[in-house]
């Protein structure tokens, strides 16, 4: 893979040059590759100095004696389950740093006009499609790992909480009228096995969606700087058709 002027192909015509204006299109695309980077820089570094600080969950009010103690089993879990990852979080860790700072340089490079901001932006646009797919190896085994084991105590922290939801919801039914009539009961709540299993599968659709929107925005960069827009606004001549095209 060449990632000279042609993203697909050996450079066929002179080097860039640098652009003359900025365009709406590489405004708004830099701006998301800067913030996107700006975020990947944080969180790296964050889970690089200490990966178990995201398992902590902040206990901000007064909580009913079995409510602390199910948040308690949940900030155990949590931390055991950071533990057993703690090299694979530290990877992916510094993997994101290092992503980060290449976008952020090509967001820089691309904003001040540089020559070679373009090509700055299609290197760290497919380095983000390897980063997304590399990561879901690393990923998806923590999400299953956190789904088994911490979606049943979610599980039984909201069936905790349903009896005085349904008083609550009864009080209302009994007070409120339509035409004059008591508003009938709700439905009957939801058990903690199919709460659990909801659980499960949003656990490991969240890092799917996740890598699946960062290979599109990856390729929407592709498209645009490796396209006919990129290489005319960079001074690059259109790609020759292949022969006997």
């Amino acid at each position: 893979m060449s990632l000279g002027p042609g993203p697909f192909g050996p450079a066929t015509a002179p080097g860039p040059s640098a652009p003359t204006h900025r365009p709406r299109w590489l405004l708004v695309l830099s701006s998301v590759a800067l913030m996107y980077g700006g975020m990947l820089l944080i969180g790296g570094l964050g889970d690089l100095r200490n990966p178990t600080a995201g398992a902590k969950l902040p206990i901000a009010r007064p909580m009913a004696p079995e409510e602390e103690a199910l948040t308690r089993e949940l900030i155990a879990v949590n931390a055991a389950i950071v533990a057993r990852h703690a090299t694979a979080l530290r990877g992916r860790a510094a993997a994101s740093t290092l992503l980060a700072l290449l976008m952020l340089y090509s967001a820089a490079a691309a904003l001040s006009r540089d020559r070679y901001g373009r090509r700055a932006t299609l290197l760290a646009a497919w380095l983000g499609i390897a980063y997304q797919l590399g990561g879901l190896p690393v990923v998806i085994p923590i999400a299953e790992d956190y789904a088994a084991t911490s979606a049943p105590i979610l599980a039984r922290m909201i069936a905790s909480d349903l009896p005085a939801l349904a008083t609550a919801d009864a009080g209302a039914a009994a007070a409120g009228t339509t035409g004059g009539a008591p508003v009938a009961s709700s439905e009957p709540p939801p058990r903690p096995e199919a709460v659990a299993g909801f659980m499960h599968t949003a656990f490991l659709a969240v890092p799917i969606v996740t890598a699946i929107l960062g290979i599109l925005g990856s390729l929407l960069m592709i498209t645009y700087f490796g396209g006919r827009r990129g290489r005319a606004l960079y001074g690059l001549s259109p790609r020759l058709p292949p022969p006997g095209g």
